[in-house]
């Protein structure tokens, strides 16, 4: 671990500026500044936001996984298949060009594309 004095000024800059913004959340960062210094702050607030990092990690982790998830049911289903693709995307086209209303065609069309793997 670096000293404050061994950091660069974009480094002490950016150390400053997380401190005085998280001063307004925690106030007992202006004790810990008097009585411990910038180190002690410092290392105060990374103890004091590891459970929103932890949050933040769990939630990237679910949403990776569900973003896998979609993939690989878009990858499995009958509409990624060319021939039921081609026919579902002509119909819905034509409703389109039919009447004029995209919400219509694909109120109507686009479900049946989306769930032809489970009526088939």
């Amino acid at each position: 671990m670096k000293n404050w004095e061994d950091l660069t000024f974009i480094q002490k800059a950016v150390i400053g500026i997380c401190i005085a913004a998280i001063a307004a959340f925690a106030p007992e960062i202006a004790l810990l500044l008097q009585f411990g210094g910038i180190e002690v702050a410092f290392a105060f607030l990374l103890v004091a936001f590891q459970p929103l990092s932890a949050w933040l990690q769990r939630f990237y982790v679910q949403f990776k996984n569900i973003i896998n998830l979609a993939l690989i049911s878009i990858r499995h289903s009958n509409s990624a298949k060319p021939s039921v693709f081609a026919l579902q995307a002509s119909f819905c086209c034509l409703a389109l060009a039919l009447t004029g209303s995209g919400i219509f065609a694909f109120s109507f069309f686009m479900p049946g594309m989306l769930l032809n793997g489970v009526m088939t």
